[in-house]
C-alpha cells in the first residue's frame, strides 16, 4: 500500500479502484468535520485570550486556518457533481493532501507559538488538544494513512520544536511522551489502514466472483429453462403427433384381426398369427413411447380411489397366465382381501410393465404376483426367477432405454422404456418403488400404495361373449381417414353390424337417411377436421335422440378429452384397438340385445 499515492500509475486495476474510492471518501467525509473544527478554533481562541501572544504573531496562522476552510467547503460541494476516475484522480488527490497539509502547518505554528506564551496551568490543555487532534485525525482518516500523516505530522513537529526550545527537563519529558503517544497512534492507524485496504481488495474480489457466479447461474438457469422448454415442446409435439401415429396402427390392427378370421389354410393362419404378433409388438413399443410423452407433457390424469387388490390382480391374471404358459413358466398370484388407495388405470399400467419385464427376462421357473401388507401400506410385488440384476445396475434399470440383457437392441425385447414409465408413474401417483435382486436367482419389484378401507360394491356380471355380434344393428362410424374408416366398417360388418361410414355428422345423417337406417350406436374419432368427435356426437344425438350410445375413439393424450366425454355419458377408447376391444367397447356402450330387432328400424320399433 502506497503512502501518498499521488498517481495511479503502476497499480493494478483492483488497487486503482480502491484508491479512487479512498479519495472520494476523503472529500465526502473530511469536510463534515467542520463543526468540530469550529469548536477547536473556538478553544484555540480561548487559549489565545489567556496568552500574552501579540496579534501580529497569532493572526497569520489563524487567518490561514479560516481561509483553508473557506476554500475547502466550496470544493467539497463541487466534488459532489464530479465523477472521480483515473483521469482526474491526481488533481483531487493533490488538493486533498494539500489543504490538509496547509491546515496542519498553520495549526502547528499556532500551537507552537501559544505554548511559549501560556502560563504553566494552560499548557496542559494545549498539549491535550494536540494529542486529541492527532489521534482524532489518525482514526478519522484510518483508511488513508498518508492523509493522516500529512495532517498530523506538521502539528506534532511544531509542538515538539517548541518543547525542545524551552530546554527544561519537564518539557523534554513531555516531548518524549508526545512522541510516544503519536507514534502509537500512527502505528495503530497504519495497521488498521493496511487491514482495511486488504479487506477492500477481498471485498472487490468477492464482488467480482459474485458477479461471475451470478452470470454463470443466469446462464445455467437460462440453459436449463431452454432445455426444459425444448423437452416440453418435444413431449407436447410427440403427445399431439401420437394421434397421427396411432391411426395407421389402428387400421392395421383391425385389418389383421379381420384377415385372420377369413383365412382357412393352416400355413396362411400361421402367417397371419405372425403378422398379428408383430403388430402387437409394434403396438407395445408405441404404447411405451406414448406413455413417456404423455407423462412428460403432464397429460396424465391421476384419480385415486379405494380399489380391491383382488380386482387389480384378476385383470392381469388371464393375460399373464397365457404369457407364462407360452414360455413354459409357472404363474400364480396371491391377492388377499386388502384394498389400496390408487388410480386403477395407472396401477395396472405399472404392474403390467413390471410383469412384462419379468416374463421377458425369465427363461425357467416362474413369475408370481403377490400383495403384502406393511403397516399402513400394501406392497404389490412382482417376483421372477430370472437372471437377476447386478447391484451396479439397480438404479440404472429405471433409466430410459437402459436394458440389462439386451445389448444387441433386439426389437422383440422392447425399447427399454417400461421401467422408465413405471418410475414416472410412481412419481405422479406417490407409489413407493422397491427392488430386491440376486444375480442368478431372480428379482422382486414392489409398488407400495396406501392401505384403504373396503368399499361395498355390487358384483359385475360375467361378460357375454355372444353379445359381441351386431345382429344387423346400425352403427355410424365417423372417421376422417378413409383407410381407418374402411377398416372399422369391415370389422363391424364381418361381425353382423350394419356399419355406415362418414367423415362428419352431417354426412352420417344423410347416409343413414339414404339407406333408410336408424342408428343405434355411433363410433366417432376425436379429430374430424372441421369439428371434434364430441361435437359430432352431440349433433347426432340431436337428430336421433339423447340416449344414442356413443364411443369416442381417440389417439389424443390429453385427459381433458376423456373428462369431457364422461360428462356427456360417452365411452372413451384409446387407439390402437384390436377387433375384440372394439367390439367389446361397442357391446358395453350398447348393451341391449338385438334379437328380433328388424334391420334398419328404430330401436323403439322392437
Amino acid at each position: 500500500m502506497r503512502l501518498l499515492c499521488l498517481s495511479l500509475r503502476g497499480l493494478s486495476e483492483e488497487d486503482a479502484a480502491i484508491w479512487i474510492d479512498i479519495v472520494g471518501n476523503g472529500w465526502r467525509l473530511h469536510p463534515k468535520a467542520l463543526p468540530l473544527q469550529i469548536v477547536g478554533l473556538a478553544m484555540m481562541g480561548a487559549l489565545i485570550a489567556q496568552s500574552s501572544l501579540p496579534d501580529r504573531l497569532w493572526m497569520p496562522p489563524w487567518t490561514c486556518l479560516l481561509l483553508v476552510w473557506a476554500a475547502v467547503i466550496p470544493l467539497a460541494l463541487h466534488f459532489r457533481r464530479v465523477q472521480l476516475h483515473a483521469g482526474n484522480y491526481t488533481l483531487w488527490r493533490v488538493l486533498l493532501l494539500g489543504w490538509r497539509a496547509l491546515h496542519a502547518v498553520a495549526g502547528g505554528i499556532l500551537f507552537a507559538l501559544l505554548y511559549g506564551n501560556l502560563s504553566l496551568e494552560w499548557r496542559l490543555p494545549l498539549l491535550i488538544m494536540v494529542v486529541v487532534f492527532t489521534y482524532g485525525l489518525a482514526f478519522y482518516a484510518v483508511e488513508d494513512w498518508g492523509l493522516a500523516m500529512v495532517g498530523g505530522l506538521p502539528v506534532v513537529t511544531c509542538v515538539l520544536g517548541a518543547l525542545l526550545a524551552r530546554g527544561g527537563g519537564p518539557d523534554r519529558f513531555i516531548a518524549l511522551l508526545l512522541v510516544a503517544a503519536c507514534l502509537n497512534g500512527w502505528l495503530a492507524g497504519r495497521s488498521i489502514s493496511v487491514r482495511l485496504f486488504e479487506a477492500a481488495r477481498t471485498r472487490r474480489r468477492n464482488a467480482v466472483l459474485v458477479d461471475e457466479l451470478a452470470w454463470k447461474v443466469e446462464q445455467v438457469t437460462r440453459a436449463k429453462a431452454e432445455a426444459e422448454h425444448a423437452n416440453r415442446e418435444k413431449s407436447e409435439f410427440f403427445a399431439a403427433a401420437s394421434h397421427d401415429l396411432r391411426q395407421p396402427l389402428y387400421s392395421l390392427q383391425l385389418l389383421a384381426d379381420h384377415l385372420r378370421r377369413q383365412l382357412q389354410a393352416a400355413s396362411h393362419v400361421e402367417i397371419a398369427d405372425k403378422l398379428r404378433a408383430a403388430l402387437n409388438s409394434m403396438r407395445q413399443l408405441f404404447e411405451r413411447m406414448f406413455d413417456v410423452a404423455r407423462l412428460e407433457a403432464q397429460k396424465v390424469a391421476h384419480e385415486p380411489r379405494p380399489v380391491p387388490v383382488a380386482e387389480l390382480f384378476a385383470a392381469l391374471d388371464h393375460e399373464f397366465a397365457h404369457a407364462c404358459a407360452r414360455r413354459g413358466l409357472s404363474w400364480s398370484f396371491e391377492a388377499g382381501d386388502a384394498w389400496v388407495q390408487a388410480d386403477p388405470v395407472l396401477a395396472l399400467r405399472m404392474l403390467r410393465n413390471l410383469l412384462e419385464n419379468a416374463v421377458r427376462y425369465t427363461t425357467q421357473g416362474g413369475v408370481h404376483l403377490r400383495a403384502r401388507q406393511r403397516g399402513a401400506q400394501v406392497v404389490l410385488q412382482v417376483w421372477d426367477s430370472g437372471s437377476g440384476i447386478a447391484r451396479t445396475d439397480r438404479l440404472r434399470v429405471f433409466d430410459d432405454y437402459f436394458q440389462v440383457h439386451n445389448e444387441a437392441r433386439r426389437a422383440q425385447d422392447g425399447l427399454g422404456l417400461g421401467l422408465g414409465v413405471v418410475r414416472r408413474l410412481a412419481a405422479l401417483t406417490g407409489a413407493c418403488i422397491t427392488l430386491r435382486s440376486r444375480t442368478g436367482r431372480g428379482s422382486c419389484f414392489g409398488l407400495g400404495f396406501p392401505l384403504a378401507a373396503a368399499v361395498p360394491q355390487a358384483r359385475a356380471p360375467a361378460p357375454d361373449e355372444s353379445g359381441l355380434s351386431g345382429q344387423g344393428a346400425c352403427v355410424l362410424v365417423l372417421e376422417d381417414e378413409p383407410a381407418v374408416r374402411e377398416a372399422v366398417i369391415a370389422v363391424l360388418q364381418a361381425d353382423g353390424w350394419l356399419a355406415i361410414g362418414a367423415d362428419s355428422a352431417r354426412q352420417a345423417v344423410e347416409e343413414a337417411a339414404r339407406q333408410d337406417a336408424w342408428p343405434q350406436a355411433v363410433i366417432s374419432d376425436w379429430r374430424l377436421g372441421g369439428q371434434t368427435g364430441l361435437q359430432a356426437i352431440a349433433a347426432l344425438r340431436y337428430e336421433f335422440g339423447d340416449e344414442l350410445p356413443a364411443i369416442l375413439v381417440t389417439g389424443d393424450l390429453d385427459p381433458r378429452v376423456a373428462d369431457e366425454a364422461r360428462v356427456e355419458g360417452i365411452a372413451v377408447m384409446h387407439k390402437p384397438l384390436d377387433r375384440l376391444q372394439l367390439l367389446q367397447a361397442l357391446r358395453d356402450a350398447f348393451p341391449r340385445t338385438h334379437e328380433g330387432m328388424p334391420h334398419g328400424t328404430p330401436a323403439a320399433a322392437g
